[in-house]
């Protein structure tokens, strides 16, 4: 891989800030071995806490997990991916992949040919039902992890991940990615978020800490992320809350681990965010389809 060219300061706090945690793992054989078609898909299964180190390749890339919770990070931020959603990664841009959970992945990869109606930077997508029984489909008629495909459907499955490929460039956006500031000041406030989200204090507490002015503080906020201190810090409780419920936390715990004082104010918070309750979001997260991979 060859020299970094991007901003490595706002990515590497999130990734030590885990790594004793985590078993290493390296990219998978396709992505070492490079395209043998203009679009391929790759299937694998993750345990618990597996991390995918970081790496890059020429080609795009779809991550998707049809069970289980992904953490994708890049330069610019953090993606937690829950089964509804995906993350598009263009070519060339770093990433890495963390399992929250036990996971089965797949990756659709595409060269450039295929990835003209796709966004020019990392964005999260969602993955409605018919989308996910695609997938299903297609990762069904795949003989291993690398992309191999049964030669008696070779054409039907090529077909298949083309009309896959026309869904995503079509799926709606979803903002539940977690932008890094630059700022040294704004980095020392985001990584004492990341270490409790339930954290209170407003940028007011926080001028002293850091010696800047809170109106300071909040115009760099913006500038840097695109979001204010407060949406950020919603933005990285969404985060962590659709972690703990698809482990299996209740609501009303998910919500006072972060800080929140009732589970009614964590649920408008919710809503807000995801455009359904906690409670819908669980149900729907049961009824998904299920996918089978092999490791």
């Amino acid at each position: 891989m060859g020299d970094n060219t991007l901003n490595q300061a706002s990515d590497t706090h999130l990734s030590q800030q885990h790594i004793t945690l985590h078993t290493q793992v390296a990219p998978s054989r396709l992505a070492a071995a490079g395209l043998s078609a203009s679009i391929m898909l790759l299937k694998r299964a993750l345990k618990p806490f597996e991390h995918v180190q970081r790496h890059r390749h020429s080609w795009g890339q779809v991550i998707y997990a049809s069970q289980g919770v992904l953490s994708v990070i890049t330069p610019a931020g953090r993606y937690i991916v829950p089964p509804e959603q995906a993350v598009w990664v263009p070519p060339f841009v770093e990433h890495e992949v963390i399992a929250l959970s036990q996971v089965q992945l797949s990756s659709l990869y595409l060269d450039d040919t295929q990835i003209g109606g796709f966004p020019p930077d990392c964005t999260c997508l969602t993955v409605k039902p018919v989308l996910q029984l695609l997938l299903q489909e297609a990762n069904a008629l795949m003989k291993s992890e690398a992309g191999v495909i049964d030669p008696d459907f070779k054409n039907s499955v090529m077909r298949l991940l083309m009309v896959i490929s026309d869904f995503m460039v079509l799926a709606p956006k979803v903002a539940l990615d977690l932008p890094y500031p630059k700022d040294k000041k704004l980095l020392r406030i985001t990584e004492a978020l990341l270490a409790d989200p339930s954290e209170q204090r407003t940028l007011v507490d926080w001028q002293r800490e850091v010696g800047a002015s809170a109106r300071t503080l909040a115009r760099l906020f913006k500038q840097q992320t695109g979001l204010s201190y407060s949406q950020w810090l919603q933005r990285l409780r969404l985060q962590v809350a659709i972690q703990m419920l698809s482990r299996g936390e209740s609501v009303l715990t998910t919500a006072l681990s972060l800080g929140y004082a009732s589970g009614s104010a964590f649920g408008y918070m919710f809503r807000q965010l995801m455009g359904v309750a906690p409670s819908q979001y669980l149900l729907a997260q049961s009824t998904l389809p299920k996918v089978q991979c092999q490791k």
